[in-house]
């Protein structure tokens, strides 16, 4: 059997890519100026393509314009609540769809994405657990059929995973987050939508906690 290629990447995808984690993962600081220069040398690519990046950027909020030119967005406290809030409305409905509507295929599916980050968080290699769980995220509003729930999660998505990076980079959270959401995957297991809001809702509210905790020391 013939298995489907896989579409190439652009150069602007590609470069996007890279500029968005390098934000995520705090290689480009908070704050951090842009210069279209340097990072044209940096990546070897045209400095059209880095002004669309930097343009796409600016549409999630990762990057913020002034008169000074284009610099690394800073996230500010109620914007970190108000994320955290989102994600608990979004996030409790789908596992509550999913436990109401749980098959063996779901559970295996979340169990192995949750295997994958504990040992890529173990390894200490966040970046490789970061995707992990954004797949972890995208099977389960994917199956609760909200489709545009994820849509609206994906534009919040590079913020999320600064705060997710910075979160999972300590000790306590790589060792907490997984196991709160082994709860969740066992509450849907169980078809108990109750409990997988509530472990849901502990999961985020952690997460907020600390993340206002750690944003404040930057």
């Amino acid at each position: 059997m013939l298995e489907k290629v896989e579409k190439p990447k652009t150069l602007k995808e590609t470069t996007l890519e890279q500029l968005r984690l390098a934000i995520m993962i705090g290689q480009l600081e908070p704050g951090k100026r842009l210069v279209e220069r340097t990072i044209c040398e940096q990546l070897g690519v045209s400095r059209t393509v880095v002004r669309e990046c930097i343009r796409h950027l600016e549409s999630e909020h990762l990057v913020t314009f002034s008169a000074g030119g284009s610099s690394v967005a800073v996230l500010e406290s109620d914007e970190i609540r108000q994320i955290y809030h989102l994600r608990t409305m979004l996030e409790s409905e789908a596992v509550r769809y999913c436990a109401e509507q749980v098959t063996p295929e779901l559970v295996d599916k979340l169990q192995n994405h949750l295997v994958q980050i504990r040992e890529h968080l173990h390894a200490g290699d966040v970046v490789e657990a970061l995707a992990h769980s954004y797949s972890f995220y995208e099977h389960l509003f994917v199956t609760a059929g909200m489709t545009v729930a994820w849509e609206l999660t994906e534009r919040l998505n590079g913020r999320i995973g600064r705060l997710r990076f910075m979160t999972l980079s300590t000790q306590e959270r790589a060792a907490k987050g997984p196991n709160n959401l082994q709860d969740i995957v066992n509450s849907i297991a169980k078809g108990d939508s109750k409990s997988a809001i509530e472990a849901c809702r502990k999961h985020i509210d952690e997460a907020c906690h600390m993340g206002l905790h750690l944003n404040k020391q930057k």
